[in-house]
């Protein structure tokens, strides 16, 4: 046993015992497990954000008293929740079913494929960059960004999707491209963000090959039909059974053209409320108050004092989302005069993640949030991580970078006093 373990850890070259990043890493997933798990159920009896929905679809999923003015009249055992595949919700369904229609039934599964999600985002820096350092502090970036943190602990559908597309990434860079396409369409089937993350891996791997003279037209056309071969019929056999049992289309290419048409009425000429335009989300402009708790104070049955004790709200950490662009740029830069593979892919899951969102706005209109910006999340905890290693400033200003980043994670944390 002892022997199979080691060499399971020899794989993923992960070794804490003898490697004093992986060990430092253990720890930092412990505190981000720890602060996803604690007070999960609070506030009591409230949804937050979009479980307003999901909970909601859950509950008819499993035939469960739901609220009625969520999805009227849907029929019980069918997800009504059409605009969206089916696999988050059904993992949370899974969860609801085994611990009960309660909060830690519902986002539990949210906080253990957020700890994944942080987990494989560590060996996936490890595997492309080669460093550890680069791989322990992208990951410590990532672990306290706020809007990854929120949706690690609520029962939405994002950290799922982002979880199976940084699973494919690093499936793609064990050069397993089959597991790295079904990753991919996992992915997309928690929801359709999961496309950018295929697109991220056709454009890396062209250039890649390009920049190391080593693209041949032949060889490059033989892979890519591997790979979105093995995504399409992935993704199509996978979406056929879900909605055969638990949707109720008999034909996949229904509920595609159904995702497709819901998908373009989502239009708006000017934002409004919480919706926001994608260059908005770089300044961490139109945060979205995803759920606020005010308790007043009474003194004779006056009210003597308000204060908020629960407030999640949606929006990135500033000490990290204001680097974003200058690090970004630092690491184009970099790809070119050095042709790391870590900057080519940071600035690659950048654009490919982020990019998309501008002609959908200038051009078809379409409504947006600024939780959208989840999935390139990752990038910018990468390129900022890099442009601290490459320029080897003194330790104290990676440590007082490193507490700026904590205050602003601490500053946003939800709970303002203890529940």
């Amino acid at each position: 046993m002892k022997n199979i373990i080691k060499l399971n850890l020899d794989k993923i070259n992960f070794h804490p015992l003898t490697n004093k990043f992986d060990r430092a890493f253990l720890y930092l997933l412990f505190i981000s497990l720890a602060l996803r798990v604690i007070w999960l159920d609070k506030p009591l009896g409230s949804l937050i954000f979009d479980e307003k929905y999901y909970v909601n679809v859950v509950r008819i999923i499993l035939k469960l008293p739901h609220d009625p003015d969520v999805y009227q009249n849907a029929p019980l055992g069918f997800d009504p929740n059409k605009e969206h595949p089916f696999l988050a919700k059904g993992i949370i369904a899974l969860s609801t079913a085994l611990l009960g229609d309660n909060a830690w039934g519902w986002r539990l599964p949210s906080v253990i494929f957020g700890a994944l999600t942080i987990f494989i985002f560590y060996l996936l820096i490890k595997e492309i960059s080669k460093k550890d350092f680069l791989a322990l502090f992208s990951t410590f970036l990532l672990s306290f960004d706020n809007l990854i943190f929120v949706h690690s602990r609520i029962a939405t559908l994002d950290i799922f999707m982002l979880f199976f597309m940084l699973f494919g990434f690093y499936l793609y860079f064990k050069n397993k491209i089959v597991l790295s396409a079904l990753a991919l369409s996992l992915s997309t089937l928690c929801k359709l963000g999961g496309l950018y993350g295929f697109l991220t891996i056709i454009i890396f791997h062209f250039i890649k090959e390009y920049k190391n003279k080593k693209l041949n037209w032949y060889n490059f056309a033989s892979w890519l039909e591997k790979f979105t071969i093995s995504y399409i019929v992935f993704g199509i056999a996978l979406l056929t059974l879900m909605d055969r049992i638990w949707v109720g289309y008999s034909n996949p290419f229904e509920h595609m053209a159904y995702i497709y048409n819901y998908t373009k009425s989502l239009t708006r000429l000017v934002p409004e409320g919480i919706e926001s335009y994608p260059w908005q989300w770089l300044l961490n402009q139109v945060e979205i108050p995803y759920l606020k708790v005010d308790v007043n104070v009474y003194s004779n049955e006056t009210i003597i004092k308000t204060f908020t004790s629960i407030y999640f709200v949606g929006a990135m950490n500033p000490a990290i989302i204001y680097l974003c662009i200058p690090a970004i740029v630092y690491s184009a830069y970099s790809f070119y005069e050095k042709s790391e593979e870590i900057t080519l892919f940071s600035v690659i899951l950048f654009a490919a993640t982020y990019l998309p969102f501008y002609p959908m706005s200038l051009i078809l209109h379409r409504i947006m949030y600024i939780f959208y910006f989840l999935n390139t999340i990752p990038s910018v905890c990468i390129a900022i991580s890099y442009l601290f290693l490459d320029q080897k400033p003194p330790w104290i200003i990676i440590l007082i970078y490193s507490m700026a980043v904590v205050a602003g994670f601490a500053f946003l944390f939800p709970f303002k006093a203890i529940p």
